[in-house]
């Protein structure tokens, strides 16, 4: 009797501390749903609309998506390349940020993803809670760390999605 007694409470254990390992692990995040056509394949999507980008995986799996500061109707919808980074830049204005990753032109400048720009004093152009507000001169604005993030996970070469 005492060793079923034993074996019962060892099984009453272990099930107790596999639920409470099950229930200890972390909630994959969950992100605004990925607009629809915007392609295949590991790449970054943009929507100008939504003044947002997701980071998807080859196999489809958003594993990132947050507010960014574009510009209204630009860049021109479609899809790109990132072709070069700089972990420095400047604009034409005097203004500078980080984590430039470039994947198309505008009229003069290239157009990328980048962080908020800072004026000659170093103050930032815009605040992070304007994210999501159409606030840039072209360029795609994102807080520090996330910029950071991104020239990490998209080396040369990966695809961006423009979308509506």
């Amino acid at each position: 009797m005492r060793v079923r007694q034993v074996r019962l409470l060892l099984s009453l254990v272990l099930v107790v501390g596999l639920s409470l390992a099950t229930a200890c692990q972390p909630t994959p995040p969950s992100f605004p749903a990925l607009p629809g056509g915007s392609g295949e394949g590991r790449r970054v999507v943009y929507s100008i609309g939504q003044q947002r980008v997701w980071w998807v995986e080859a196999d489809g799996r958003v594993v990132n998506s947050y507010l960014v500061s574009g510009r209204r109707n630009t860049p021109a919808l479609g899809t790109y390349s990132v072709f070069s980074k700089s972990r420095h830049a400047w604009s034409g204005g005097g203004a500078t940020m980080e984590y430039m990753i470039r994947f198309t032109y505008g009229r003069s400048l290239a157009i990328g993803f980048h962080s908020i720009p800072r004026n000659s004093r170093g103050q930032p152009l815009q605040s992070e809670a304007q994210l999501g507000q159409p606030l840039s001169a072209g360029c795609i604005r994102q807080r520090d760390s996330d910029a950071a993030a991104l020239w990490n996970w998209a080396p040369v070469g990966t695809k961006v999605v423009v979308v509506k």
